[in-house]
């Protein structure tokens, strides 16, 4: 056997059945065997390889063990004269394999090589090509500025980003996704350290080859895509604290060896706490710049409330002290404002909605309200706190619709979204493969796509919504604002996607690869079900007493309102009876009737429908609304003026009509209902 391909697996089925996927359609894949060492997933990874691959060597671990162990558990069962260490969430190139293995062949002094490793952007993975951790290097990239000289030897030197990437070099340690080495390494050497659970192991392991006198290589003639940090994402452990520890393992074991290191021990220790803390800080960096976003837009509001209403209400000079005898009742809003975002949810579970947002700002601003009503001390003017809550609403929601508007031009990339912000997306194909998965993706509740069309050698299969040709596909992602690329995976090759990858780099697009026949997006930190909507046997809040009560007390509400505020022109179309009856499906089989005022502006004729809401025959947020002479649709969501069908489509199937009304069921909230509104009122 020439080769034995070691995968240690923890909950990463779907990545690992792609991996597979692309080994066994690599070259030289008759020469190798495919071992799997399991280290006790919770997930389908077993069943899967045991049903899917027979022929493949699974051993299943009673406990994690770690990767060390794991891998050199998989080194004891192997029999190749190579041995391929590899992540399950990676895809290989079909030349991978024997690209390298050719090199290693006509170079024997190779002690391990690794290939050129993207990120799923196409992007380079530093870690593919870098030099032993010493504590100036260390030092250069705590402070960025081996960021900031990426090109300087002096400064780059942790990473080699001064080394041509495109280039063969002779480094000192390549990634730990894919180490491939002779099994002679082994023999003298010994296998991997079990001391390090998890990271630095591949650090460890190329240091020793390095001792040994042989070489590390990177060699790009060949290229993987590495999607990074799948296995520890669901691991019940806390990886920040493995991976910095690791990183300090490292230095006690090699500290000995070089003179230099032991007068920086302090600054080493302190420079991994550092960014041991950092670390902790980038996981929460989202949540803690929004909050600060947040409460930097309150005191903004609250000083030009005060001093727009002092200055030309009470003609008053306005100054720095003004601001600070308010102190009292700026502290009560950041507080109820902190109260209710806690509440909410806000920055735990969509902080970039604008219309969660908004919630939060409007009872920040009852509760301030009523807290200045009753607490004489922070009775301060009224109108300074109205004009902070419309401020801070403005202000709060804006800067996240500017975030959305910088997303949906690709001026940034998002690797999350919220149920707000539609994905613009673009399915490479135009095969039956790529119709069944376009039909999935256009009626998929909870990703909020809009399916912007197909992009293909040619239109196979004669769809409208053909956008062009795949060698314009640049120029096409420009044109229709695309932040989404859907590959089926029988559409292309590894070694194709990756050059596409590369075309594609600083485009800010995320490419998904579709499995064959599978309901499901493969990307970077994320495998999302396409399937459609789960089973009913759950809870559905929409049907809860206490939530028809808000949905019927929101529509009174604002219809009133909306009413109020248009009285001319209901009284212009209904004294000169301008308008149409209409008998429409309602819920359970029932029908109602509506009217609609004639007019050319669908806003005129739709304003009509103001008094349907306030009469309790429609609601804001809800199905589609069908006329009587159609086929009844069975709906058990009151129609709305707006909802989830109306967002995806004018004519849909009446089977997606209640696949959405289950969706919309199961999810409801008054939240829900106002960021609806929302997306329906800025078309995003």
């Amino acid at each position: 056997m020439k080769l034995s391909i070691i995968l240690v697996s923890y909950n990463v089925c779907s990545y690992l059945r792609q991996c597979l996927q692309s080994i066994i359609k690599s070259n030289r894949f008759e020469e190798c065997e495919i071992i799997i060492i399991d280290n006790y997933s919770h997930d389908d990874s077993c069943r899967m390889v045991e049903n899917e691959y027979p022929h493949i060597k699974l051993i299943k671990n009673k406990e994690n063990l770690g990767f060390s162990r794991a891998v050199n558990i998989g080194i004891e069962n192997s029999v190749g004269e190579f041995i391929c260490v590899l992540n399950p969430d990676t895809l290989l190139s079909d030349n991978t394999f024997s690209e390298l293995l050719e090199y290693m062949e006509k170079n024997r002094n190779t002690g391990c090589i690794g290939p050129k490793i993207l990120n799923p952007d196409g992007s380079l993975q530093l870690p593919c090509k870098r030099s032993f951790p010493n504590p100036l290097s260390a030092f250069f990239k705590l402070i960025g500025l081996s960021k900031i000289f990426p090109k300087s030897k002096y400064f780059g030197k942790y990473n080699l980003t001064f080394l041509d990437e495109n280039k063969i070099h002779n480094v000192d340690a390549i990634s730990g996704s894919f180490m491939l080495f002779p099994r002679l390494i082994v023999d003298k050497i010994g296998t991997f350290d079990e001391s390090f659970f998890m990271y630095g192991e591949d650090l460890d392991f190329c240091h020793r080859i390095k001792q040994l006198g042989c070489a590390i290589i990177y060699n790009p003639a060949t290229s993987i895509i590495h999607y990074k940090g799948e296995s520890s994402k669901t691991a019940p452990y806390d990886m920040i604290h493995i991976f910095y520890t690791a990183l300090h393992r490292f230095y006690n074991k090699y500290s000995d060896l070089y003179s230099s290191w032991k007068y920086f021990s302090f600054l080493v220790s302190l420079g991994i706490s550092i960014r041991k803390t950092v670390a902790y800080l980038k996981v929460y960096s989202t949540r803690i710049i929004s909050g600060v976003l947040d409460f930097s837009s309150i005191l903004f509001s609250f000083t030009i409330a005060i001093y727009f209403w002092y200055s030309n209400y009470h003609h008053e000079i306005v100054s720095i002290s003004t601001v600070q005898t308010h102190w009292l009742l700026i502290l009560d809003f950041i507080l109820c404002w902190a109260i209710s975002s806690y509440w909410l949810n806000l920055y735990k579970k969509d902080y970039l909605s604008y219309g969660r947002s908004l919630i939060v700002v409007l009872i920040t601003f009852f509760l301030s309200a009523t807290s200045t009503y009753f607490i004489s001390v922070i009775a301060y003017s009224r109108a300074v706190l109205f004009i902070t809550f419309l401020l801070t609403a403005f202000i709060s929601a804006s800067w996240r619709i500017g975030i959305y508007i910088l997303y949906r031009y690709r001026k940034i990339n998002l690797s999350m979204s919220t149920p707000l912000f539609t994905r613009r997306a673009a399915i490479l194909g135009t095969g039956m493969e790529s119709m069944r998965v376009g039909n999935l993706l256009h009626h998929t509740l909870e990703s909020h796509f809009i399916l912007m069309g197909f992009i293909d050698d040619g239109n196979h299969s004669g769809t409208d919504k053909f956008l062009g040709r795949l060698d314009d596909v640049k120029g096409l992602i420009k044109n229709h604002n695309i932040n989404e690329i859907i590959i089926p995976e029988n559409y292309i090759n590894i070694r194709k996607l990756i050059k596409l990858l590369d075309k594609l780099s600083g485009m800010n697009v995320n490419c998904k690869l579709v499995p064959k026949g599978e309901k499901m997006l493969i990307g970077k930190g994320v495998v999302e079900n396409l399937a459609g909507v789960p089973l009913l046997e759950i809870e559905l809040p929409l049907f809860d007493n206490f939530h028809q009560f808000i949905k019927r007390s929101f529509d009174i509400f604002l219809s009133s309102i909306l009413i109020f505020l248009s009285i001319p022109v209901h009284l212009y179309f209904l004294l000169l009876k301008q308008y149409d009856r209409e008998k429409i499906w309602s819920v359970n089989g029932s029908q109602s009737e509506i009217i609609r005022y004639r007019s050319n502006s669908k806003l005129i004729q739709d304003i009509s429908l103001l008094f349907m809401i306030l009469y309790g025959t429609l609601s804001f947020v809800g199905s589609q609304i069908i006329n009587a002479s159609s086929t009844n649709p069975q709906f058990i969501v009151k129609p709305g003026v707006t909802g989830l069908p109306h967002l995806k489509a004018v004519n849909i199937d009446i089977n997606y009509i209640r696949k959405f009304e289950n969706y919309y069921a199961m999810q409801y909230s008054l939240i829900f209902d106002i960021e609806i509104l929302l997306k329906s009122i800025f078309k995003i």
